[in-house]
This record gives C-alpha cells, structure tokens and sequence, in this order.
C-alpha cells in the first residue's frame, strides 16, 4: 500500500455522489444486536485503534470534502489515508492509518472521534458509522450482525443466556442502506444457492448442550459426506443430474441431524487416544506469530501474561523465554488439559455458553461461501474455536480462581469475563486480519496436501 501524498489530495473535492441504493430489505437480526447501545467513553477498548478500516471511493472523496472543512483538515488526511487495498477479501481502494500509538488520527485526547464531533455521522466513512455491526445479504432478507471485536457486543454474544438466533429484527438496524457481503442465489453455483438449508445444518450441530466437539464431529461428518459433490464450482448439479444431486444433499442434511448418529460420533470421539501436543503447538504458533506484525498493547499483554502463567508450571520453574514464546508442546498441552478438567468441574455448562455461542456467531458471521468447501470452512471456525479455549484456560486469572476455594459466583464472574475480553482481544488482533488468517492457519493443511477429516477430529478433540 502507498501512503497518500500531499499531491494526491484535493480538499475541494465535491461531495461524493454514492450509486443509489435499492429499496432497504428486511433485516434479521439476533437479541443481542437489538440490544447492543455503543457504550462510547466507558468502552475499554475503543473501535478506533488497532485494525485497519476500509474506505471505498465514494468514502475517500467524501472525507476529502468533509476534512476541508475540518482544522488542520488537510494534514490530518495526509496522516489518515492509506490508498491500496488494505485485504485481498476487501475491494476498498484504501484505509485509515493508524499512529505510531495504533490510533486514528481523528482520536481527540479523550478518544472521541474528531470527524464526528465537528462534521457529525455523515461525515464517516461507511465502515466507521457501520462498525460494529455487519450486513449480510441472503435472499430477500438483510442479516445484521456484530463483530465479537467490540467489547459490548462479544459481552451480550458470548454470554447471553439464549443462543444467537436470527429474528426479524423489531426496528432498523444500520445507521445506512449497507451490505458488506451478499451471498448469490443464482441457481447455476449450487454452492451459494443452497447455503440457508446447509448453514441450517451446520447451525444445529452445534445448538442444544452438547459437547463442542461432537458438535463439530458431526459438521465435520456431514461436510465429509457431501465433499464430492457439493464445494465451490461443482458441477454435479447441471443439467438432468440436478434433481439427483439436490435430493442426495438433503438426504446428507437429515442424516445430519440424526440422535443416532451424534451419540455414535460421541463414543468413538470419547474413545479416541490423541495428543493433543500438535494441536496446542498449531494454536500457539498462530497467536505468536501474529506478534511478528504491528499488534494491539492489550493483545500483547495478554499473550505474555498467558506465557508467563504456563511457564509458572514448568518443573523448576525457570525464567519463561522471550515474551509470547512457548517451545515446549507438552507442557502447553498438560497445563491446558489440566486447568480445563478443573475448569469443567468447577463451572460445569456454565463454562461452555461463550464457545458455543462463539461457534453460533462465527457460522452466521462467516459464511462458508467464504472457504471452497465445508471442511476448510469448519476448520477455520475449529482453530479460532481452540485459539480463544487455550487463551481462557490458560489465563492467569482463571489459574488464580481455581487455586482458591470453590465458590460459583467467583467462578463465573472470573471466567465470564475472562471469556468476552480474550474473545474480543483475539477478534480484533487475528480475526480482522483474514489475509494473516490465510498464511497462518491454512499453512498446516496446505503441507498435508487440503484440509482433512483427520485434522478437524483432532481439533474436535481438543476443544
């Protein structure tokens, strides 16, 4: 990306003309955004630092206007604007630049942003008016959601008491007329035009109470299944095979939902003997080396705070290594198997709301048109699933509470909020950045030739 030149600006610009908008759809929604209200400056852990907002054309040029009016307007684009697309999953033709504090340099002292307060919401770029809220468009329908990067909402996500459930929403959702991401329904691309009845069935693998990794033996199970025939750029549903293909794939989605088949896939899972070494190595060498970018202070605080509390167990006890290094796969994965167990008995289905409703949000967040196939798409959601269990298990503070006496309101307040804040310091320091994603998490199933079964039962076994 190039930094924007002092020439590349013109702070007379017209006001941008946006393309007009179709007429607003109806819009879904869960309880927990209808609930959400921006908790503004008691939020402890503002939108504007630390992840890179996008900015389309008509963004620019508006903030080109707006800024002109603004004190030092034209110095503080100059710092503000990045032109280049800021992700290859983004068509923005630039994005803010944060400071050398990892602010935007729009924060004023109190961090209120100054577009804001001087030219009000229009004068925001669609991202920053939006944020936190997503748009996903689905048939007729508008899905608004939220990003677990903010506070208040990964709070009301993670540990509302009803799962996330799509509803019409009781009144509008978004700030605009705005769509992030539009899934089509174009009969030709099987993959899309059938993505409500299969999110649908990777939705209720993972609803009721049982174990998260079952719930994702049985995803996995299904996607197994119909990996011949249903992945991106199929064919196997042209023309006269079409009826053919599209009763197989429903027959695969009720066999899906199958009691049998879950409590079968929960046996041989309880039966399995795995270390679980590799896995934690694989998680941990996601967080770390996201280290090796610019990253939040809050994101490093806490992935040393973690080190230094598994290091703590280390027969011995010597000095942990550099902050955020863990060369030791065992110890990684015999102090999280431990604390887990006592977590489990101590906290009991308490302790398993946040993923769940973790794995809810991310199946309705993300959608698996974003990966090829079903099984890339479930591995993605089964490392971040792993990534945020190992950062709450091996939090300091939960290995405090479990040093002390029993006591379920302590218990649950710890790791209530232990959850929502390694949840949204995960969210905005890795799962923002889906470029990293890609070189990170996919590099153990590119080695081993694709995503595969095996990988997501070992991962299942994990968490």
């Amino acid at each position: 990306m190039t930094p924007l030149g002092p020439d590349d600006v013109s702070l007379e610009a017209a006001p941008a003309q946006r393309a007009p908008q179709p007429a607003a759809r109806p819009q879904l929604t869960t309880a927990a955004m209808e609930s959400f209200r921006c908790l503004v400056d008691r939020c402890p852990d503002t939108c504007c630092r630390d992840w890179a907002v996008p900015i389309d054309r008509a963004d620019l040029e508006q903030m080109k206007s707006a800024l002109a009016k603004h004190p030092n307007g034209r110095g503080k684009l100059v710092r503000l604007v990045v032109l280049g697309r800021p992700s290859s999953y983004s068509e923005a033709v630039a994005s803010l630049q944060m400071d050398d504090g990892g602010g935007c340099p729009m924060l004023e002292s109190d961090d209120s942003c100054g577009v804001h307060a001087t030219l009000g919401e229009a004068a925001l770029t669609t991202a920053c008016s939006v944020f936190p809220r997503t748009a996903l468009a689905v048939g007729g329908h508008v899905e608004v959601g939220g990003s677990l990067g903010c506070p208040e909402v990964a709070r009301l996500t993670l540990l509302g008491a009803q799962q996330p459930q799509l509803r019409p929403a009781t009144a509008p959702m978004l700030p605009r007329d705005y769509v992030g991401k539009t899934i089509p329904s174009e009969p030709s691309d099987a993959y899309t035009h059938h993505f409500v009845e299969v999110r649908e069935a990777l939705l209720d693998a993972f609803r009721g109470d049982g174990a998260l990794g079952t719930a994702l033996m049985i995803a996995a199970d299904f996607a197994e299944r119909v990996q011949p025939f249903f992945h991106a750029g199929t064919r196997d549903f042209d023309g006269a095979q079409r009826a053919f293909t599209e009763r197989r794939l429903r027959t695969e989605i009720e066999n899906t939902r199958s009691k049998e088949l879950a409590a079968a896939l929960d046996r041989d899972l309880a039966a399995l003997r795995a270390p679980g070494a590799g896995v934690a190595a694989l998680v941990w060498t996601l967080l770390s080396e996201r280290r090796r970018l610019r990253h939040s202070a809050k994101y490093a605080a806490l992935i040393e705070r973690v080190t230094s509390s598994v290091a703590s167990e280390r027969p011995g006890r010597p000095a942990a290594g550099a902050p955020g290094e863990l060369d030791d796969p065992e110890l990684l994965w015999r102090v999280y198997h431990h604390r887990r167990e006592a977590m489990a008995a101590r906290l009991g289905t308490h302790g398993e709301r946040p993923f769940r409703n973790y794995c809810l949000h991310h199946l309705m967040r993300s959608p698996y048109t974003d990966a090829g196939t079903l099984l890339e798409a479930l591995y993605r959601l089964a490392v971040h699933l792993a990534a945020v269990r190992l950062l709450v298990v091996l939090h300091p503070s939960v290995a405090e509470r479990l040093a002390g006496d029993p006591d379920p309101t302590a218990d649950r307040e710890v790791f209530d909020r232990v959850a929502v804040d390694a949840v949204q310091t995960f969210t905005k320091a890795i799962a923002h950045h889906p470029d990293f994603l890609d070189a990170a998490v996919n590099q153990a199933a590119s080695r081993a030739g694709g995503v595969t079964f095996g990988q997501l039962v070992l991962l299942a076994k994990f968490v």
